[in-house]
């Protein structure tokens, strides 16, 4: 599908300029999608771009597998590396990152004052290219998603490295977080029958810097692309007392993740003395780091703490 220079794209917010205003959270609540723009400032960018390029550089050398998601078997030719998990753990500059206020702020307004992340990981497209990201939502693991969180209260926030244009670039259909399952599965069936297309959708053109937000259960998708890199690191966020009460985490996970949080937070003030640090407050029941032994890694695999 063609597009043209007067394509709508998704909500912004210019988040050091403004801060979020409650204009914003009605936007990402109606249309589950907004953009940060200028999240992060040069020296930071410079940073984590850094640590992004060790990591994926990393990828290539030695062929892992374990936290590494290929195009093929690592060991083929044409194999290229589009995601790796746990990015946490793997680098402080991320870490630091995990522990940035004004997006801890924004999540706070959103997901309410019990966040915690969940997922982090790093998704890119290389050089040598990438296949498109079909069309699809991210809240399957939920009976009766859109009641729980149509609303917005688990986010998937993207921090972008690169620049992403519109033909490499991820696309959404706004209000999509509302739709029933029958209406996104054939939505997602009809789109994903051509190799591109995107009727309904906007573009989320984003800049070095910018972060993008999206409700998990907001219809999405990208275009394959090759010869153009794109690096976003991705950190989700949940309310404690979904994955407490509901999961898809066993409730130990939620102290371990609210120690990781409290962690990046403590490294991101050793590194930033002069910055009002994010203040994490959950309710007083909900504070389940307490009384845990200290913290040797950040990662907690998945698969180790489902639920179900």
């Amino acid at each position: 599908m063609t597009t043209d220079t007067a394509t709508p794209t998704v909500p912004e917010c210019h988040i050091r300029e403004t801060g979020l205003l409650p204009e914003h959270v009605a936007a990402f609540k109606r249309h589950g999608v907004l953009a940060l723009r200028g999240l992060l400032d040069a020296e930071e960018l410079k940073s984590v771009q850094a640590a992004a390029a060790s990591l994926i550089d990393d990828c290539w050398r030695t062929r892992e597998k374990t936290d590494v998601i290929w195009t093929l078997e690592p060991t083929e030719p044409d194999a290229a590396p589009v995601r790796i998990e746990y990015v946490v753990d793997k680098s402080r500059p991320i870490a630091r990152l995990a522990g940035h206020p004004l997006l801890l702020d924004a999540m706070e307004a959103l997901v309410g004052p019990s966040l915690i992340p969940t997922w982090d990981s790093m998704v890119f497209k290389t050089t040598a290219g990438a296949p498109r990201l079909a069309w699809h939502r991210d809240g399957e693991m939920y009976r009766d998603a859109v009641g729980v969180i149509g609303s917005g209260r688990v986010i998937d926030a993207g921090i972008y490295l690169d620049p992403a244009p519109e033909d490499n670039c991820v696309w959404a259909i706004p209000g999509s977080n509302y739709w029933d399952d029958e209406r996104i599965t054939r939505t997602a069936e009809r789109l994903n029958a051509s190799e591109w297309d995107t009727a309904g959708a906007v573009p989320a053109v984003m800049n070095p810097g910018d972060a993008l937000l999206h409700n998990i259960l907001t219809l999405h998708g990208a275009p394959a692309v090759k010869g153009s890199q794109r690096r976003v690191v991705y950190f989700e966020y949940r309310p404690a007392e979904l994955e407490w009460q509901v999961g898809p985490h066993v409730p130990a996970y939620v102290g371990l993740k609210q120690q990781v949080l409290r962690s990046c937070l403590d490294l991101r003030r050793e590194s930033a003395p002069d910055e009002e640090p994010f203040a994490y407050r959950p309710a007083d029941a909900l504070r389940h780091w307490e009384g845990r032994p200290e913290l040797t890694t950040y990662r907690f695999p998945h698969e180790e703490y489902w639920r179900w």
